[in-house]
């Protein structure tokens, strides 16, 4: 069994992964990229419940056996709506893929001063 590092040079190269690889591999960049957005919330003075910070349609995304066209939206649901959106690929391949983890942190760190500005407003 190739190692994640391996599935995720695959991933970027164009080739297929079985499904159960796909699946394994969205689900760890998703909490990785929560988890990070969350720590860099409460690091940034933002006082939150944690279940404020979700994926939307998280179970249907996460179960998809293929690379899916269409970005995903993490979201801080309060009184206002913060959403990020992260292309299927950078999930699958995070934190692993160095300049998906820049692309990715970018987002976050957008993410993370929009809510600043919304507790500031």
């Amino acid at each position: 069994m190739r190692s994640r590092q391996e599935d995720v040079l695959a991933l970027r190269a164009g080739e297929t992964l079985p499904g159960d690889r796909i699946i394994s591999l969205r689900s760890t960049g998703m909490h990785a990229i929560r988890l990070e957005f969350i720590v860099r919330l409460l690091r940034s003075g933002v006082k939150l419940n944690t279940l404020q910070v979700y994926w939307d349609r998280a179970k249907e995304m996460m179960l998809r056996e293929e690379v899916a066209n269409e970005p995903r939206r993490l979201m801080l649901g309060w009184r206002h709506r913060v959403t990020g959106e992260f292309p299927d690929l950078w999930l699958l391949c995070y934190p692993e893929d160095e300049d998906i983890k820049e692309l990715v942190e970018r987002e976050i760190d957008r993410m993370v001063e929009q809510a600043r500005k919304d507790i500031a407003g």
